[in-house]
């Protein structure tokens, strides 16, 4: 029988700041589930840090980014905390992450936190979505029609090659480019069919 002897877990939310920008908070926490080894058997956690990232939409700018180490191995490790504030001014969408690596990696930051700030970018991504639709109703998701340039841009810039189904020759990926909404993945449609609204079969990834 295996024993549990390590657990890492990541928290990312997100939330409104304001109108136009959005909180994204970031917690990791490590823990021992056995302490120092099978004979203390006291559940013991290493490592606890948060960090919030203010970012600007539709840029995704970074304006203000607030960390902190609530459990740490040694008192010296919250004196990089403040070198994170470069982040300012840096885009959370693509190359985001080499950016972190480039600026934290090795003895230049924290390798816990630099794990933590890069599982927070797709976070961001996925809350623009939110973000815009946050105050729509259901039923408006339908009437789309052409995209808008600034629209069709955003689109592209998020979703392009980012993974096997928006390839820059797939299906989804030729839709935007001509200005049409992609397909609508799977749980968008079956969520709208329970509040009964139909969804065209051209729309529907069903």
């Amino acid at each position: 029988m295996s024993t549990l002897i390590h657990r890492r877990t990541y928290d990312c939310e997100a939330f409104t700041e304001g109108d136009d920008a959005i909180r994204v908070r970031g917690h990791l926490v490590d823990t021992k589930p056995h302490g120092l080894c099978l004979a203390d058997g006291r559940r013991l956690v290493i490592h606890e840090m948060t960090v919030d990232l203010i970012v600007q939409m539709p840029s995704f700018e970074i304006t203000d980014v607030q960390n902190s180490m609530e459990i740490s191995p040694y008192r010296a490790c919250s004196g990089i905390l403040v070198d994170y504030r470069r982040l300012i001014g840096t885009s959370i969408t693509r190359g985001y992450t080499h950016r972190v690596r480039e600026m934290f990696g090795g003895p230049k930051g924290c390798s816990h936190m630099g794990a933590l700030l890069q599982a927070m970018g797709p976070v961001a991504v996925q809350a623009s979505w939110s973000l815009a639709n946050l105050h729509l109703q259901p039923e408006d998701r339908l009437n789309e029609g052409e995209i808008d340039p600034l629209e069709r841009e955003r689109r592209l810039r998020l979703n392009l090659n980012t993974c096997h189904v928006w390839a820059e020759e797939g299906e989804q990926m030729a839709l935007v480019q001509i200005g049409r909404t992609p397909k609508r993945p799977g749980w968008e449609v079956d969520r709208l069919r329970s509040l009964s609204i139909d969804v065209p079969p051209e729309q529907s990834d069903h």
